[in-house]
């Protein structure tokens, strides 16, 4: 059998004409526990089944009655279905506005799984009631979260923990401050650092060095282009048709010429 953590558990011994005056209940191996019932049919009543009433229980009639070398009446073999443990490995990485959550894999239990895990989480403000949390439900097959939209350089308390149909498993409380956000004037710092040990004569050499490599390159170009074969035969074709443009005018106009 597998009873769920806080709920009442009954285990029938035999038929119903059997008195509880007649039967004995054991555990194998450890005592059974005081605040268990023998009813008045002979069945044993558990009331709010916990992690140490687990075991095998045996119901003997013949022991009841003095009888020795005989077998049981009855046996039955209690095992927890539980609530989840602890997640494992689980860490926030701040960032200025928001909060990465880490946890490992949560291994499940195929007879009663894990239906979701629970993250909560608040500013730590006196201001701020106790009951004055944000909650997400996340999927048990991630591993990781982003809580966004948070206030830069502030305190938050995060609360994490796995669930089933059973209960809640224990919480992992952490606490996490989100990164300052810089203002223009700690910009302004970070981007001057390390300006009065600046050599400028490093900086000029690079410029002359960029410069003349530009330089050689346009002049490289502009001698291509005036030695280009193409170009000298389309300069030669250009005054063929110059010429040929003179000859009907000449023609027409004998005092025309060429100026």
């Amino acid at each position: 059998m597998f009873p769920k953590i806080g709920e009442n558990v009954t285990l029938k011994c035999g038929s119903n004409n059997i008195k509880n005056s007649d039967v004995l209940w054991t555990i194998k191996h450890k005592e059974i526990p005081g605040r268990t019932k023998v009813l008045k049919n002979g069945d044993l009543f558990i009331p709010s089944f916990n992690l140490s009433d687990a075991g095998v229980y045996i119901c003997d009639l013949a022991a009841a009655n003095g009888y020795a070398d005989h077998a049981p009446l009855t046996e039955f073999e209690l095992k927890p279905i539980s609530i989840p443990g602890s997640l494992i490995g689980v860490k926030v990485i701040p960032n200025t506005v928001l909060v990465l959550i880490t946890w490992r894999q949560i291994e499940n239990n195929d007879e009663f799984p894990v239906k979701n895990i629970t993250i909560k989480y608040k500013i730590m403000d006196e201001r701020n009631s106790r009951d004055d949390w944000s909650v997400l439900q996340v999927n048990p097959s991630k591993i990781s979260i982003n809580i966004y939209s948070l206030l830069p350089n502030t305190l938050y308390k995060i609360q994490i923990w796995a669930s089933n149909e059973v209960g809640n498993g224990p919480k992992t409380e952490l606490t996490t401050k989100t990164l300052s956000d810089m203002t223009e004037s700690e910009l302004e710092k970070h981007l001057l650092e390390g300006i009065d040990t600046f050599d400028t004569r490093a900086w000029t050499f690079a410029v002359i060095v960029i410069m003349s490599t530009f330089s050689i390159f346009v002049i490289a170009l502009c001698c291509l282009f005036v030695k280009d074969p193409r170009v000298q035969k389309r300069l030669e074709n250009s005054d063929d048709v110059e010429r040929i443009e003179l000859i009907p005018n000449i023609i027409i106009n004998p005092g025309y010429c060429e100026t």
